[in-house]
C-alpha cells in the first residue's frame, strides 16, 4: 500500500489541510510523520483501505476514533468497524479508478496466448496478500469451475506452492499495464476476497469491460456488483452458475462505473463530507488523493 496517509488535494493538485489516514500507523517513521502533519495543523479523517482497519483486529493500540474526525468507509455495517460518531461517507479508494487512465481503447498490450483465459483471478504470493484474496476458496472454486465448464482459467499473482490445479494456469505477478491488457482480454474477473476493503482491481476490470464474479462477503467492492456489472456468489457450491450466468448475459460494466464512479464523483463526495467540518474549504467541484510523500513503507494493504 505504501504510505498510511493520504493527503487531499485539489484537481489542481493544491495541498489542502486534510490528510486520511488508510492503515495503522505502526512504523517510527510513520509514527514521526504523524507528528509532523499534527505540527502542520492538518486534519484527519479515516479511510478504510486496508482489510478491517480501523476494526479492533486490524489496527494498532491507537485510537483512531480520537484522531479521525470523519470516515469514508467501505462497509455495509459500518457501526462493526469504525469508531462511534462523526460523519461517514461510503467512499472507497478504488472508487477513485479513472476510466480515462482505465481503457480498454488505451490497452496497447496483447497477451501472450498463456496469459489469455475466460476467467482471471489476482492473488497475492504474500501471507497477508492470500488472506485478503482468500485463496483457499479461490482454489477450490476455481477446481470446480475448470472441471465442470471447461473454460481457461488463469491466476495472476499465483501463491508460492499453490497447484497444480487441472485446467488452471498460474502465472506470477505481473506489471501494472500488463495486468491490464490480461483483464482486457479476459471475460470475467473471479473476486472471491473476504477481507478486500478498497479492491482497486475490480474498479479496472469494470473500466476496461470486463464483468465480475465477486464474493457476496467482501468486505469492500460489493457496491460495485449489480446487474449491469456481474454477479455475487456465496461458495464453491454456486460459482459455476454465477460465473456462466455472467458469462451469457450482457453487462455494461464500463458504462456504468462511468457513470457512478472515477476521480471527479468520488472526490466530489468526498468534499461534501469534508465540507460539514470545514467550511472554509476552497470552491471546488471535488479533491483529489494523493499518497503522502512523508511516509513510506507503510503496512501492505490490498490490490
Amino acid at each position: 500500500m505504501g504510505t498510511p496517509f493520504l493527503r487531499v488535494t485539489s484537481p489542481r493538485g493544491d495541498v489542502l489541510p486534510w490528510v486520511l489516514v488508510r492503515a495503522p500507523v505502526v512504523t517510527r517513521a510513520h509514527h514521526a510523520r504523524l507528528a509532523e502533519l499534527v505540527r502542520e495543523g492538518c486534519r484527519f479523517a479515516g479511510a478504510t483501505s486496508y482489510l478491517g482497519f480501523p476494526g479492533e483486529a486490524y489496527r494498532d493500540e491507537r485510537d483512531y476514533g480520537l484522531l479521525c474526525e470523519a470516515w469514508l468507509h467501505c462497509f455495509r455495517d459500518p457501526d462493526r468497524f469504525l469508531p462511534p460518531g462523526g460523519p461517514r461517507a461510503l467512499v472507497s479508494e478504488s472508487d477513485f479508478t479513472d476510466p480515462l487512465r482505465v481503457d480498454p481503447h488505451r490497452v496497447t498490450r496483447t497477451p501472450p496466448p498463456s496469459l489469455v483465459a475466460d476467467v482471471v483471478h489476482v492473488s497475492g504470493r504474500e501471507p497477508w496478500r492470500q488472506e485478503a484474496k482468500n485463496w483457499p476458496l479461490a482454489e477450490r472454486c476455481l477446481r470446480r469451475l475448470s472441471r465442470r465448464t471447461g473454460l481457461r482459467v488463469l491466476v495472476v499473482d499465483a501463491p508460492p506452492g499453490a497447484g497444480p490445479v487441472p485446467g488452471v494456469r498460474l502465472t506470477g505477478p505481473l506489471p501494472w499495464e500488463s495486468l491490464l491488457a490480461v483483464l482486457a482480454a479476459a471475460r470475467c474477473l473471479f473476486v472471491p476476497a473476504v477481507l478486500d476493503a478498497s479492491p482497486r482491481v475490480l474498479a479496472e476490470a469494470l473500466c476496461l469491460g470486463v464483468p465480475v464474479v465477486v464474493n457476496r462477503r467482501i468486505l469492500g467492492g460489493w457496491q460495485y456488483v449489480n446487474p449491469f456489472t456481474g454477479a455475487f456468489f456465496d461458495g464453491e457450491d454456486d460459482i459455476v452458475e454465477a460465473v456462466t450466468g455472467v458469462l451469457g448475459g450482457r453487462c455494461r460494466t464500463r458504462s456504468w462505473f462511468t457513470a457512478h464512479h472515477g476521480p471527479p464523483r468520488a472526490g466530489a463526495r468526498v468534499l461534501r463530507l469534508l465540507r460539514t467540518l470545514d467550511p472554509s474549504l476552497p470552491d471546488l467541484t471535488h479533491v483529489l488523493l494523493t499518497p503522502d510523500p512523508g511516509g513510506a513503507h507503510a503496512p501492505r494493504g490490498t490490490r
